[in-house]
């Protein structure tokens, strides 16, 4: 099956770096993370469009099939076409994102806080603070610290970079991005809630852009964002513009159906 979308195409290149095998099913992919099995979005199915309402059963039926006692059931398509009430009638969430890209170092924006360094992170002190960042609970904290592994490898297999913003010795943002032959790949841009407005984000995304765009392979700058979110609005005030939409719905365990 092809993937047009550069966010799409890019999400599996990293995907594959980091360990997870896919399997071609002609309308779909089969996206495997043994590494990392209660990572959702690295254990789905990818169809390559929107299906009616009477075969999201089915579908279902093949996710269990895939992995067995999995206690999340996603899938994404490759576009924003078409009818996805099937699946909310199911009690999956269903999100819109918006691909964007941009050939050119993302425009420079100032930062409101002068006490707010900008570094690469570095050693295991910067990962571990990195991980804490992106958890929100227990079970998210386990996955969030096996992914902060796999970036870590990445980092220093030459490939990747990742940067974080600190007050003192805290970290409140961060945000990686991953050289993939002519793209590079933003990760994890992520600004702690009590240090949101102040252009942490924005610096970080013009610095990660610097990094990666001093290969000379790389000639475009690929990011991910909801379609009707804040974050695209900064993005494309930083250079970027739309390139595809795709979708992807998601169910965990509380939600029965």
């Amino acid at each position: 099956m092809h993937v047009d979308s550069p966010g799409l195409a890019t999400d599996l290149a990293l995907l594959e770096l980091q360990g997870s095998t896919i399997r071609d099913g002609g309308d779909h992919l089969v996206v495997r993370s043994p590494q990392n099995p209660t990572y959702w979005w690295g254990n789905f199915l990818l169809l390559a469009r929107a299906v009616p309402p009477d075969e999201v059963p089915g579908w279902v039926e093949r996710f269990e099939q895939e992995f067995p006692g999995a206690q999340h059931r996603t899938f994404g398509f490759t576009d924003s076409d078409g009818d996805y009430s099937g699946w909310r009638e199911r009690g999956f969430e269903v999100e819109y994102e918006v691909t964007l890209t941009t050939t050119k170092v993302p425009t420079w924006q100032p930062m409101d806080d002068e006490e707010i360094s900008i570094r690469r992170l570095a050693g295991g002190t910067d990962w571990s603070r990195a991980a804490e960042l992106g958890a929100s609970d227990l079970v998210i904290g386990e996955f969030e610290q096996r992914r902060t592994a796999a970036q870590e490898a990445l980092v220093d297999d030459g490939r990747g970079a990742w940067f974080g913003a600190f007050v003192g010795r805290r970290l409140v943002g961060k945000v990686g991005v991953v050289r993939l032959g002519t793209r590079a790949r933003y990760q994890d841009v992520v600004t702690d809630d009590g240090f949101r407005r102040r252009g942490i984000a924005a610096r970080l995304v013009r610095v990660a852009g610097e990094w990666a765009l001093t290969s000379p392979d790389v000639r475009e700058l690929v990011i991910v964002a909801v379609k009707d979110g804040p974050a695209r609005g900064l993005y494309e005030r930083l250079g970027f513009d739309p390139a595809a939409c795709h979708v992807g719905v998601e169910r965990g365990p509380s939600r029965p159906g």
